[in-house]
């Protein structure tokens, strides 16, 4: 399993996103990735993640969302 490795994988770019989280500490933060991080295969990468944003004082939500649930429209 190749999983998520900083530097290595292009998940691994979680980890630029999260330095500058740490960096800048906006109040709020939205990050997005695919259905399968929370799958069983990458429970302990998706725990990591989560643990890693509680350290830096954010509380934690997430669900997954299918974007066919949700329509755009252009018309007025």
């Amino acid at each position: 399993m190749q999983g998520i490795k900083e530097g290595q994988t292009r998940s691994g770019l979680y980890y630029e996103g999260y330095k500058i989280l740490k960096e800048k500490l906006p109040k709020y933060s939205i990050i997005e990735n695919v259905k399968n991080l929370t799958s069983k295969r990458f429970k302990s990468q998706f725990e990591a993640i989560l643990k890693d944003i509680s350290d830096l004082g954010y509380t934690n939500y997430w669900k997954v969302l299918n974007s066919k649930d949700y329509r755009y429209s252009t018309k007025s």
